[in-house]
């Protein structure tokens, strides 16, 4: 078990954003985090990635507790993220920016060009900060939602390029709005609403699960559908 999450929650006064999720990550695993807007994921994917700290609950990664750790701590220990606001540094060269990532295992500056040149040269990246997450060299990639905005072609490119860097045998949990990209790529999908993981299985799984579809199409408008049905 690469990245174990257990009975998570997080409230900010009397709201409680996560409710109790449970999220096991095998290496290797590329998984989704999916739900209507304010459902969860986000907080909770957060919390992961040590942005937040849960109210309640355990996350363990490598074997290590790192609850409490801060985001710095987890990326030493090979967890890397993507924001949805992209954080590349505009007046730098995409090799620069992923030096800036690969300075944290690589202290010397040939090195980490080295190294950077490599990633670059492997995954096609020409500006992206995933180029940076990359850097770090971790095991584990978090990904917030980086491929929204894109053409159709962009995407499309987008889609094969998490397909490249998971070939490079670094393990994915992806928050994604964008469906598409969910039964593409992802091999197992946990669903959030109100707080709570609603539904867990295959992506064409849970797409079929009356409680997935009531929370993304209320529970009227599903209903009235599927009245007209014949």
């Amino acid at each position: 078990m690469l990245l174990e999450a257990t009975n998570v929650s997080k409230a900010f006064g009397d709201f409680r954003a996560v409710a109790g999720a449970d999220l096991a990550v095998d290496a290797g695993d590329i998984i989704g985090l999916i739900g209507p807007n304010g459902a969860g994921k986000s907080t909770f994917f957060n919390c992961l990635a040590g942005e937040t700290m849960p109210t309640t609950g355990k996350i363990v990664f490598g074997g290590a507790d790192v609850t409490r750790a801060a985001p710095e701590v987890r990326a030493r220990a090979g967890i890397g993220r993507t924001f949805q606001v992209p954080t590349t540094f505009d007046d730098m060269t995409v090799i620069d920016n992923v030096m800036v990532g690969a300075f944290l295992r690589r202290p010397h500056r040939n090195d980490a060009r080295d190294y950077a040149q490599h990633i670059v040269e492997l995954t096609g990246l020409r500006g992206d900060q995933q180029a940076r997450s990359l850097g770090t060299e971790p095991r584990l990639l978090l990904l917030d939602e980086s491929l929204a905005g894109l053409t159709p072609s962009e995407l499309q490119d987008a889609i094969a390029l998490v397909r490249k860097i998971h070939q490079m045998g670094i393990t994915i949990v992806i928050v994604e709005h964008i469906m598409e990209v969910i039964m593409t790529l992802t091999r197992r999908v946990l669903v959030f609403n109100q707080g709570h993981v609603i539904a867990s299985g295959a992506p064409e799984q849970v797409t079929r699960d009356e409680a997935v579809i009531e929370a993304y199409l209320g529970r009227r408008t599903h209903r009235s559908r599927r009245e007209r049905a014949p």
